[in-house]
């Protein structure tokens, strides 16, 4: 490349790119274009290069070689991530909903609706599914290099990683705090499922680490925002990806909006508003459902254009 290289968060589809333009949300490049040694242009975004490689950009001719089966093979053990983040995204909202439904009508329920520990039992489970939807999404960003590189048919860069740490990327700061708010909710759940707390230890063990998890899910949501627009206000409705960090901003206010309600009020065991708690609950978990329904849309467009742009072997 004609500038460094390391000044970019992504390698180059082919070597000797020159750096035309690079857009900024802070400290965050969000998108950057190139112009390939032949002068064609090359664009970069964010979200792109994580979840489908960069290849709308990519010119005809670029990611030649590779032998197809494994390419073929490689491309789909990528794709079920993304598949097993909305399964596991999708069955975490619905445990919350259900149980924030139980938590309204319980009449409706049964012996279901008069066993608070039930209900808290459901949210538990609902968070670890939370939880492990939210790290295979952190898995996605931690190799999002490697899924471009298979993408373009480049020989992968190092080994798949489980884990590493890249705060100067805005699509993996907003998956890793995504993740820390689950592990919250996890022990916010949890917590309450434990018997004979007082109003400070609900406070302390439940109420709190609901908040700080609230709070996580709606920076992660903020930085998707700003990542899929680039720092501005974006009307896309006809994109299925704008749908997705839309509707997931409005799970997180919801879930926000739920945490302030859920405040137990000193020297009693009552919250500040029940009601208030479980309908913002049950907002949260349909806003999150039905983001994670359409991840799967998503993943298959993003395959089909992936397969689109694949040169014939």
């Amino acid at each position: 490349m004609n500038s460094p290289s390391h000044k970019l968060p992504f390698a180059p589809p082919v070597e000797g790119c020159e750096i035309e333009d690079v857009r900024r949300v802070g400290p965050f490049i969000t998108q950057a274009r190139l112009r390939l040694p032949d002068g064609q242009p090359y664009v970069w975004h964010s979200r792109q290069h994580r979840f489908r490689g960069g290849v709308q950009s990519l010119p005809t001719g670029i990611g030649r070689g590779g032998e197809a089966t494994r390419w073929w093979h490689k491309i789909g053990v990528f794709a079920r991530i993304i598949w097993w983040t909305s399964a596991f995204f999708f069955v975490g909202s619905l445990c919350f909903g259900l149980s924030s439904l139980a938590g309204l009508a319980p009449g409706f329920f049964g012996a279901f609706g008069g066993s608070p520990m039930a209900i808290n039992l459901v949210f538990f489970v609902g968070s670890t599914f939370f939880t492990t939807a939210a790290y295979l999404q952190f898995l996605a960003a931690v190799n999002a290099e490697r899924i471009s590189a298979i993408a373009q048919r480049r020989s992968p860069p190092g080994q798949f990683q489980w884990f590493a740490l890249r705060p100067g990327e805005i699509g993996w700061l907003s998956a890793f705090t995504q993740l820390v708010g689950t592990v919250l909710f996890n022990f916010n759940t949890f917590d309450a499922l434990l018997p004979g707390l007082d109003w400070l230890q609900q406070d302390l063990l439940i109420w709190t680490p609901d908040a700080l998890g609230s709070i996580c899910f709606l920076v992660a949501s903020a930085l998707a925002l700003l990542e899929y627009g680039g720092g501005r206000i974006s009307w896309q409705p006809r994109d299925v990806s704008w749908w997705i960090v839309n509707i997931n901003m409005l799970g997180s206010i919801a879930f926000g909006i739920s945490a302030v309600y859920a405040l137990v009020l000193p020297g009693t065991a009552d919250l500040l508003d029940a009601w208030a708690v479980n309908v913002w609950t049950l907002a949260g978990a349909i806003c999150f459902l039905v983001g994670a329904y359409l991840l799967v849309p998503e993943v298959g467009r993003n395959l089909r254009l992936v397969v689109a742009q694949a040169p014939a072997d």
